[in-house]
């Protein structure tokens, strides 16, 4: 689906802002000194005047908006968790029932994501509490609520609670994906806020869109960097590029690329144009991403030769971001049985 003039202009304007704030440079001063959050990139980040136009009394923007943040955040590695605020502060609260909001809006104002695989929670509804661990999520630093999956028996759903509370103990932990920072929680009868079905379905649905728009810009990005490099690298005195083998490994992530770009696009679009679509476009663009993102990645290394291996290179810190949230999002069995039976349903 084509972006409409203003998502253009967000997009230009989201992607400028990013270029200068988080080059290559400022990314390997960051993980070389360890810094876990940057409070002056989102002073800056603020004037762009996103969390008002996502969730202002004059909000203009909606979720096809976010899912192209998403795509400039992928493309240049930023470091810091605006996609889980932007979510999780200001276009949550507007979309889930009005039931659910303001229970939701007691537990803080500064949103986490946990993934949709490494928590291990045990939930008593009846005393509205939750026990276990979460072993890696997202944007911990600088939050006070966190969103995340519960599996109640064979029933699965989403909860929210306060990381302020007593009985949290939230650890930083490593990762692969060396420039956003990840935290493990331990919670031992924390009060939480169990959300219905149809909230628990949003927000996976959202969440998941967002990670695959994510990973779009990490594709697109790679593609870009790769298509430039075999013009100029040359083989035998000749370009890279006019090689065979490498057009046609470079056409096949180009191809993989877009079809994810396609598929997040219209999932976005889904969630307000089409709601009875959003399960099952969420799930398809989520399932592709984690299936061809590292892929993408892995081959233009292979196209950029020896250089592409080297840590000097960004190559490998889009691969790892790519892996990262292949890992958080891939769809298990259950869950990839339920596309299949989306997909058929709305075939018939």
């Amino acid at each position: 689906m084509k972006l409409s003039s203003d998502q253009l202009e967000l997009q230009d304007l989201v992607r400028r802002f990013f270029a200068d704030a988080v080059p290559s440079e400022y990314l390997r001063k960051r993980m070389a000194s360890g810094t876990r959050r940057d409070d002056s990139l989102y002073a800056s980040l603020s004037q762009l005047g996103l969390e008002e136009g996502f969730g202002g009394s004059e909000a203009s923007f909606g979720f096809a908006e976010l899912s192209v943040v998403a795509e400039e955040v992928g493309r240049s590695l930023f470091p810091e968790p605006v996609l889980e605020r932007l979510l999780g502060d200001t276009l949550l609260p507007r979309m889930i029932s009005e039931a659910a909001r303001a229970p939701l809006m007691k537990l803080g104002m500064r949103s986490a994501f946990a993934p949709s695989h490494g928590s291990k929670l045990s939930v008593n509804k009846k005393k509205g509490v939750v026990s276990g661990d979460i072993s890696w999520s997202f944007g911990v630093e600088g939050a006070d609520r966190i969103f995340a999956p519960v599996c109640d028996g064979s029933k699965s759903g989403y909860i929210a609670f306060s990381l302020t509370q007593p009985g949290i103990v939230v650890t930083p932990t490593t990762s692969l994906d060396l420039t956003m920072p990840l935290s493990q929680i331990v919670l031992r009868n924390a009060n939480a806020l169990f959300f219905d079905d149809a909230d628990s379905a949003l927000v996976e649905d959202l969440i998941e869109i967002v990670k695959a728009s994510e990973v779009y810009g990490i594709t697109a990005r790679v593609i870009e960097m790769t298509t430039e490099y075999v013009k100029t690298r040359e083989q035998f005195s000749v370009p890279l590029g006019a090689f065979q083998a490498v057009q046609q490994r470079l056409a096949d992530g180009y191809a993989a690329s877009e079809s994810l770009g396609a598929l997040c696009r219209f999932a976005a679009w889904s969630v307000e144009g089409s709601p009875r679509q959003r399960r099952l476009t969420a799930r398809a663009a989520v399932s592709h991403a984690a299936e061809v993102g590292p892929l993408v990645c892995e081959s233009a290394i292979q196209c950029h030769g020896g250089i592409g291996f080297t840590w000097e290179y960004d190559l490998h810190l889009l691969l790892r971001r790519a892996k990262v949230i292949q890992a958080g999002f891939s769809l298990n069995g259950e869950r990839a049985e339920e596309l299949i039976r989306r997909a058929k349903a709305s075939a018939s």
